[in-house]
């Protein structure tokens, strides 16, 4: 009975990498090829056009991703929701599994 849960562990312990490997090329940078893109990348809107972005950590490089509503309202064209404060700090996500890109930290407006 041990053996069969050691080799189910086991058969998770090689499936779960190549499952992160695979989110992390698709979610990639399409810039710079930055594997952490999908998983950390900076937000950012502009208020006067309607746009939200993600930003790459490592270039820089802007995506448009969203619409954000004159009072700070995002949605993401992959699912999700957030809100960007009066200084166009994003606050936070509401729901939506890799919609948005991870984490609601970072960001700023221009």
């Amino acid at each position: 009975m041990d053996s069969d849960l050691l080799l189910v562990l086991a058969l998770l312990c090689s499936i779960f990498p190549a499952i992160l490997l695979i989110i992390a090329y698709s979610y990639r940078c399409r810039a710079c090829g930055s594997l952490s893109h999908g998983f950390k990348s900076d937000k950012a809107a502009d208020f006067s056009t309607g746009d939200a972005w993600f930003v790459c950590r490592k270039c820089g490089d802007r995506q448009v991703k969203g619409k954000v509503e004159a009072d700070g309202f995002v949605l993401w064209f992959g699912g999700g929701s957030g809100n960007f404060d009066e200084n166009g700090v994003y606050t936070g996500d509401a729901g939506g599994a890799f919609g948005d890109g991870g984490g609601g930290d970072g960001g700023g407006g221009e």
